[in-house]
């Protein structure tokens, strides 16, 4: 089978039409039918209903498509294996939403520009369904919260870590943090996450009775609300965002210490290694680290 003519299934598919895969591939109109026709004598399927205009993928053309997307991933990685300096290929990322501001974006910008064959792609979810993912190779590896535990078949690399803080309005009279916690609306990030069960187990260690008014799963959305005045929370003090914000007020917790701690998860054993040590390199480089992962906690004023 002709890689090239599934090639041309795909950007049929992507530019919705053969004249649009023609210009994508640099080929002419001619030319993309007759490997479309090719592919389905071969087959014994029609991959295109030509009844239409533009003509469109059929149901076997779909399955063509989606097969073909795999096999053309497979390819390129099999490609990448000779390549010493170079990263070719396709990866596929899961991230934290809270990520994808400030820490994801310079770091994929800056391998894409060394290693501009490589492409990728990213997917957005909650740590423990990407965690998952990545164990059931749907994902190449994820950024994540730090878990509890890592499944066996997986490894971590924690790219920093990210104090806590107790978030009020910065309008707010200054009071300890127990008294804050206790004596205004709390916003709780939301517990299916891991962030919101340290969360709320902190709250729950030190017998710290909130009154809960909402459940968030945005830290944004949360940092938002309080500084409107709408209650108080806890916040990790994100990597690539301002050490103060005019509309908050930032008390650190501790001790204990609370920690959020970024982690890049990937398979013991898969063809994309080099892929996340470089990723890793760039990640540790724009959270600043430089030989360790962590930074030290910090002082409390409460």
């Amino acid at each position: 089978m002709n890689l090239r003519f599934l090639q041309t299934v795909i950007a049929v598919s992507t530019t919705g039409s053969l004249a649009g895969a023609a210009d994508m591939l640099g080929l002419s109109h001619s030319a993309v039918s007759l490997q479309i026709k090719a592919l389905e004598d071969e087959l014994q399927i029609r991959i295109l209903d030509r009844s239409t205009r533009p003509p469109r993928l059929t149901d076997d053309g779909l399955s063509v498509l989606e097969y073909g997307e795999q096999l053309l991933k497979l390819a390129a990685d099999i490609r990448s294996i000779g390549q010493s300096d170079s990263l070719v290929g396709a990866v596929k990322i899961g991230v934290v939403p809270s990520v994808l501001v400030k820490l994801i974006p310079p770091a994929l910008a800056n391998l894409r520009l060394a290693h501009p064959k490589l492409s990728i792609d990213i997917a957005t979810g909650m740590s423990d369904d990407l965690m998952s993912d990545v164990a059931k190779r749907k994902l190449d590896f994820a950024l994540l919260t730090q878990p509890g535990m890592i499944p066996e078949g997986l490894t971590e690399s924690v790219i920093c870590e990210e104090p806590l803080d107790v978030i009020t309005a910065a309008d707010i009279p200054a009071a300890s943090t127990r008294e804050i916690l206790t004596e205004n609306p709390f916003i709780l990030f939301n517990r299916r996450t891991w962030t919101g069960q340290q969360i709320d187990h902190y709250l729950r260690s030190e017998k710290l009775q909130v009154k809960l008014a909402m459940e968030i799963d945005s830290i944004e959305a949360i940092e938002a609300l309080v500084a409107h005045g709408l209650g108080v929370s806890i916040s990790p003090r994100r990597v690539g965002f301002p050490e103060s914000d005019p509309r908050l007020r930032r008390l650190p917790i501790g001790p204990p210490f609370l920690l959020r701690r970024l982690t890049l998860v990937q398979r013991d054993r898969g063809p994309r290694k080099r892929v996340a040590k470089a990723l890793e390199r760039e990640l540790k480089r724009i959270a600043g680290q430089t030989g360790t992962t962590g930074m030290e906690a910090p002082d409390s004023h409460a």
